[in-house]
C-alpha cells in the first residue's frame, strides 16, 4: 500500500473512545494547522478503513496490555505493513512500549507526556523513518536483473496475502513459468544473452498479469506470479494470454533466440497451507505447452 499523495498527511486515529480523534485532531491543528487530516475507526472496522488507502500513519489510542490493543495492532501490520503505526498509551503500559517497537511499531507514546508538537513530530518522524525502511526492503526484495521481486519479496509479500486469505478461507492461485534452454543460451552465446532473455521473460510476464498481481523472478530461470483475485477459469485465460505475448514478442524482437516459455499453475485452499514456501513446493501444476 503506497502513501497517500495528497497535501495533508492523513492519521487513522484507531480507538473504542469516541472522542479520541476529536482530541488528536486538536492537538494538531494547534501546533501544525492544515498539516493533517484525522480519520477515525473502532479496532473491529479499522481494517476496513485502513485497506480502503489514503492513510499516511496509523494512530492506535489503546492500552497495549491489552488484549485487543495488541491484536489490533498486529493485524493492521499484517494488512498495510508499509504503513507506520504508533501506539499512544496511558503510563502504566509503558514499561511494554519496547515490546510493541520490537514487534513492529514506529513508536509508543505516552498520553501524559504529550503535547501538540510533540505529536506531530512523533507522526512526522514515524512516516519518515517508515519510508526509508521500506526503501532499504525493496533493494533487498528486488532481482536486480530483471527489476521484478526476487524469491525473498515474493515470500514476504505473498505471506500477507496468505494471512488474508485463511482469514476469509480463499484459494490461493499461482502461475509458474520457466524459461527453455537458459544453460543452452549461456554455454552457446554467452551469459549476456541468457541474461537478456531473463529479461526479456520478466518484460513479457509483465505485460500477460495484471499490475495487481505479484510477478517474481524465484530461481535462475524460474518465475513465480501470485494471481490475486481470480477464479479458476483465469488460468486458461492466463495460459492463452501468455502464449500470445510469446508469439508477438518472438514476431517483432530482434534476438539471436526465440523465447520460449513453459508455463504452469496452482490452485491451493489457503487454509491447507502453512506458509507460502509450501505453495511454491507442491507439485500440482498444469502444463501448457507454448
Amino acid at each position: 500500500m503506497e502513501a497517500a499523495r495528497h497535501d495533508k498527511l492523513v492519521v487513522l486515529v484507531v480507538s473504542a473512545q469516541e472522542d479520541a480523534a476529536r482530541r488528536v485532531q486538536e492537538l494538531l491543528d494547534g501546533a501544525a494547522p492544515n498539516g493533517f487530516g484525522v480519520a477515525t475507526a473502532g479496532p473491529q472496522a479499522s481494517l476496513a478503513r485502513l485497506a480502503r488507502g489514503g492513510v499516511d500513519v496509523v494512530l492506535l489510542v489503546m492500552s497495549i496490555s491489552a488484549r485487543r490493543g495488541f491484536a489490533t495492532f498486529t493485524e493492521l501490520r499484517a494488512l498495510a505493513p508499509t504503513v507506520p503505526i504508533l501506539f499512544l498509551s496511558g503510563a502504566d503500559d509503558e514499561r511494554r512500549g519496547l515490546d510493541a517497537v520490537r514487534a513492529g511499531a514506529q513508536d509508543f507514546l505516552v498520553k501524559s507526556d504529550l503535547d501538540g508538537a510533540r505529536l506531530a513530530r512523533a507522526l512526522r518522524h514515524a512516516i519518515e523513518r517508515n519510508r526509508l525502511h521500506v526503501a532499504r526492503l525493496d533493494l533487498a526484495l528486488v532481482d536486480e536483473l530483471t527489476g521484478l521481486y526476487n524469491r525473498r519479496g515474493f515470500l514476504t509479500l505473498a505471506t500477507r496475502d496468505l494471512r488474508v486469505a485463511r482469514r476469509g478461507d480463499e484459494t490461493l492461485r499461482v502461475a509458474f513459468a520457466d524459461l527453455d534452454d537458459l544453460e543452452r543460451m549461456n554455454d552457446t552465446a554467452g551469459h549476456a544473452v541468457g541474461d537478456r532473455a531473463l529479461r526479456d521473460t520478466a518484460a513479457v510476464l509483465r505485460q500477460t498479469f495484471r499490475d495487481s498481481d505479484l510477478v517474481a523472478r524465484i530461481g535462475g530461470d524460474e518465475y513465480a506470479v501470485l494471481v490475486r483475485d481470480a477464479g479458476p477459469e483465469s488460468f486458461d485465460v492466463l495460459a492463452d494470454r501468455l502464449k500470445r505475448q510469446v508469439h508477438e514478442f518472438n514476431r517483432r524482437a530482434v534476438r539471436p533466440y526465440l523465447l520460449s516459455i513453459s508455463p504452469g499453475f496452482a490452485a491451493h485452499k489457503a487454509s491447507t497451507l502453512g506458509s507460502v514456501a509450501e505453495l511454491l513446493h507442491r507439485d500440482k501444476r498444469r502444463k501448457h505447452d507454448l
